[in-house]
């Protein structure tokens, strides 16, 4: 009896010295806390590789690393970050988009390649050698110790650069209803002197050119894009690539068009003009033209989302009178997925529609556009039959 009661008291205090070191709160390094410390990634096993479209799908190596210390054993996300700059200090870097837990990061073909035509912009001909360095982003995921997710922010952490040497290779081009790509059209903007850049000026300042049926497109959504309207030689505009910034641009230098030029670009004579730009070569032109397009007194969205209306009921959209009223425009919320066409003067005499979203070309009694759950600004030309749904 008496050894029973020395075992218990024993084991009283066991669970009692278990339970005081489970309540301590871990010991954590103050500089991760504010990420001021790094951690290490070793050199690959080697030095130069080249990439081949063949292989895309394949990890050109693995990146190896030591968990940084943060005092504690954390589960942590890691991501693989590409520069041209060894120090990363210009923020002209790519983050590879596949993240990996655990200190063994695989790095994909394609997605190196990607990362590195994205910072190229244009990769040179002929395609050489590039001296590339790459590091690793660390983030404590959601499975790390949960005292420290409620009260303390662990910032991410950046491991040393390693420098590599690669050889990428060019994209091939996929037609722009291609589901690897996403569209990256350029905007017209000042139309009307109105040079809102931002998404709130969607369809009324900002007007996206056109794909062009038929023509292929990189994986950044470069290509041949293309816009007949009409400009006022009263007016001037530029170009821009990007929703809110100014640069990239095309404008004009001593009246000739160039890519960062100094001035607005004008027309000598008001009318209609195709524009072509190829945003993969970098080149532009504008040329008068003859057409006559048909105008319409009104233009409206049709679909599931307000029951498909035989005549009327329409949700309207807005004309820009800068184009003469072939650009219209309007901001619609879609609760679930579904199908919409445009169609003109509330009727069905003159509709448009393509199976393809958030874009397409759409044809007169074409197919119904089968739109996503969300809110967008919806922009359709009519002169083409090419519209936009731009989330917001």
């Amino acid at each position: 009896m008496k050894r029973f009661n020395i075992l218990f008291i024993v084991l009283l205090g066991i669970l009692g010295f278990t339970s005081c070191e489970a309540s301590k709160d871990p010991v954590i390094n103050s500089a991760a806390l504010d990420g001021s410390i790094s951690f290490k990634l070793n050199q690959p096993r080697y030095a130069n590789y080249v990439l081949e479209d063949a292989i895309s799908t394949k990890d050109l190596d693995s990146l190896t690393c030591v968990q940084p210390n943060y005092g504690f054993t954390a589960a942590v996300t890691y991501t693989t970050q590409v520069c041209f700059d060894s120090n990363f200090s210009d923020g002209t870097y790519q983050s590879l988009p596949t993240s990996v837990n655990g200190e063994k990061v695989g790095v994909n073909v394609k997605e190196m390649n990607k990362a590195i035509v994205s910072l190229y912009g244009k990769l040179p001909n002929p395609i050489v050698e590039k001296t590339v360095y790459v590091r690793l982003k660390a983030v404590v995921s959601d499975a790390s110790y949960s005292a420290i997710k409620d009260s303390l922010i662990v910032k991410p952490l950046y491991s040393n650069a390693v420098k590599l040497k690669i050889t990428p290779y060019e994209f091939p081009l996929f037609p722009y209803t291609d589901p690897s790509i996403t569209l990256r059209p350029w905007y017209i903007v000042g139309l009307g002197n109105n040079w809102d850049n931002s998404k709130a000026g969607l369809g009324a300042s900002l007007i996206p050119l056109s794909p062009v049926a038929g023509n292929k497109y990189d994986l950044n959504g470069d290509g041949e894009y293309t816009y007949t309207g009409y400009f006022s030689a009263t007016t001037s505009f530029k170009l821009i690539r990007d929703i809110g910034a100014w640069s990239p641009s095309w404008a004009m230098t001593g009246g000739v068009l160039k890519l960062s030029g100094a001035d607005n670009i004008t027309v000598p004579t008001s009318g209609y003009y195709t524009i072509s730009l190829n945003s993969i070569d970098n080149t532009l032109t504008m040329v008068a033209t003859t057409v006559t397009p048909k105008s319409y007194g009104s233009m409206g969205l049709v679909g599931a989302f307000n029951n498909w209306p035989d005549v009327g009921g329409d949700m309207v959209l807005t004309a820009n009178t800068n184009t003469q009223s072939h650009i219209w425009y309007t901001n619609q919320t879609f609760s679930s997925a579904a199908g919409c066409k445009f169609r003109a003067n509330g009727n069905w005499t003159v509709n448009w529609g393509a199976g393809t979203f958030p874009y397409g070309i759409g044809t007169n009694n074409g197919s119904d556009i089968p739109y996503k759950e969300g809110k967008y600004t919806i922009i359709l030309n009519d002169i083409n039959g090419c519209y936009y749904f731009i989330k917001l």
